[in-house]
């Protein structure tokens, strides 16, 4: 369990000194940072926060993911649209490397309208947004983890092409890939075939109804049974606790019951 370090999102409503002082006395290893909301880059901007942001994980002995904004259209079939949201992304990737962030986690979907838009017209949109975002990553020492969404061309389903078509790395979401339909066996298989470019691991729990983002053990994903592919290999990696809280004991709960099934 050592090579594997957790994390959990500091997200709406949680404040970083806070967030970084429970996280190493809990014994996480990073945060994980949405920047979005409160911590959107122009707000930040705005409040002259991004140098007392950036120093204040500098002086904390945890690492730093960060996720970029996930409300953008990077497969809009309008290339104005399209073109903003992902050099909002990018703008977001400076931003992350001001932070000291190390992985950059996004979204490989579109808000297109269904009626009037298919899988196959959007998936070289997406695609196309896709590499773009790595380039720009990659340049800046960023690692870029693209994650499977819960619809469209790359839900779980669609992920072996998202992957063969770039160089990404992949963020695999637990509660994503269960309603996507996956079972625990199918995740398994997945991550058994891509485990060398599976990087980053969102630990997030739910019923099969929703994405609800409970902690590890409150829903019914057999998570022992889901990544036994990376937690009885040699796998490397990060693994956060995405859970919709702003309660830190029931993160540190969510931790402590990984730790028992990884154990």
């Amino acid at each position: 369990m050592s090579r594997v370090r957790q994390g959990f999102t500091v997200g709406l409503g949680m404040g970083v000194p806070d967030s970084l002082e429970r996280a190493e006395k809990a014994g996480f290893s990073f945060v994980e940072l949405l920047l979005d909301g409160s911590f959107a880059r122009d707000r930040l901007a705005e409040r002259e926060a991004i140098d007392d942001l950036a120093a204040g994980f500098d002086d904390a002995p945890l690492d730093l993911v960060c996720h970029l904004p996930f409300a953008v259209d990077i497969g809009s079939p309008f290339a104005p649209v399209r073109g903003g949201s992902v050099a909002e992304l990018i703008a977001t990737l400076d931003l992350v490397t001001k932070l000291g962030g190390e992985k950059a986690v996004f979204h490989p979907s579109a808000r297109a309208w269904d009626l009037g838009w298919t899988d196959d017209d959007l998936r070289p949109l997406i695609t196309g947004s896709v590499r773009e975002v790595c380039m720009a990553a990659r340049e800046r020492g960023v690692e870029p983890c693209v994650e499977n969404v819960i619809s469209g061309p790359y839900s779980i389903d669609g992920f072996d092409d998202l992957l063969a078509e770039t160089d990404a790395s992949m963020t695999f979401d637990t509660g994503h890939a269960r309603l996507a339909g996956f079972s625990a066996a199918d995740a398994a298989d997945f991550l058994d075939r891509h485990r060398e470019r599976v990087s980053h691991v969102h630990l997030s729990d739910n019923r099969g109804g929703g994405d609800e983002h409970l902690p590890v053990g409150l829903g019914t994903i057999d998570f022992e049974a889901t990544l036994a592919p990376l937690l009885d290999s040699a796998w490397e990696g990060t693994m956060t606790h995405e859970v919709g809280t702003t309660e830190l004991a029931y993160i540190e709960t969510s931790k402590q019951r990984f730790d028992s099934i990884a154990r």
